[in-house]
């Protein structure tokens, strides 16, 4: 055991992005709310 997660917050985010960005046709509302998000305006 060596104290980490397993996975961390950096990988979910990442992971649900790379989600979004490869299904982009169907997960256009999604990408436009993270994009907002992640332009912190």
């Amino acid at each position: 055991n060596h104290g980490r997660r397993a996975k961390s917050i950096f990988r979910y985010g990442f992971d649900h992005l790379r989600s979004i960005v490869n299904d982009l046709d169907l997960k256009h509302s999604e990408f436009l709310q993270a994009l907002h998000f992640l332009s912190c305006t």
